[in-house]
């Protein structure tokens, strides 16, 4: 009876330590996917291309327009 009980729980403590360990394994993973998502979108943040605006005339020309003068 005793042995049962024993058996019992070290198949409980077994089942319960590989569902931990296969838990955290997908939390390390699912954390360093977030790691990499966040240095793409600060990458993505800190080297954006200078944007270039362009007009066209009523012939059909396409003219790139110069910069904007901002301040005083």
């Amino acid at each position: 009876m005793l042995a049962s009980r024993q058996q019992n729980a070290w198949l409980h403590s077994d089942f319960y330590r590989d569902q931990f360990h296969k838990m955290l394994r997908w939390m390390i993973g699912s954390i360093f996917i977030i790691y990499v998502l966040l240095a793409i979108v600060i990458y993505l943040i800190l080297f954006q291309p200078t944007q270039s605006f362009y007009a066209n005339t009523t012939t059909g020309m396409i003219l790139p327009m110069p910069p904007a003068i901002t301040g005083t």
